[in-house]
Formats: C-alpha cells, sequence, structure tokens
C-alpha cells in the first residue's frame, strides 16, 4: 500500500460532527473531548469520542449520548459509530 498523506485531526473531527449532526435529530450541544489517531486491522483511523445533548417531545427533556466516531484517517470516511443513551 502506498504511503498516503493523513487527514488533520480538525478535519476528522468536522467529519465526525457532520456525521452525527445528520444522524441524531435534535441536537443541542456537541462537545468532542478526545480525538486520537489509532490502527484498527491495518486501517489508520482517528477515533473521535464524546458527548452529544439531545431534546426530545414536547416536554424538555434531554438526553445525553456519549458517542464514538471512527474516521479513516486517509479520506475522511466513517469506519463505524456507537453512542449510548444517558437520560438526564
Amino acid at each position: 500500500m502506498p504511503d498516503r498523506e493523513l487527514i488533520s485531526l480538525d478535519q476528522a473531527q468536522m467529519a465526525a460532527e457532520r456525521f452525527l449532526e445528520k444522524r441524531l435529530k435534535g441536537i443541542k450541544r456537541l462537545s468532542v473531548d478526545r480525538v486520537k489517531l489509532a490502527s484498527i486491522e491495518g486501517i489508520i483511523i482517528y477515533d473521535v469520542a464524546g458527548t452529544t445533548t439531545i431534546g426530545m417531545g414536547f416536554i424538555s427533556k434531554r438526553t445525553e449520548l456519549p458517542f464514538k466516531v471512527q474516521v479513516s484517517a486517509t479520506d475522511g470516511t466513517i469506519v463505524g459509530y456507537e453512542t449510548q443513551i444517558i437520560d438526564s
């Protein structure tokens, strides 16, 4: 595999934020806690982790969602993600 230039940490974070904004409805706040370069099965990725707060329904109940998004470090595509709902 030829050497390829990697995208920046900021580009990886922006890709993860755009992905979450499209995937989750009603985001009120999005906070990235960590962006870390890693390798999974030979694929170089940025592991982007943090928390997002979403509002739901007519009652202003908020739900916090810790998330982890894996972004390809070579082209910025989303490789994987996970979220977990925590009621607040």
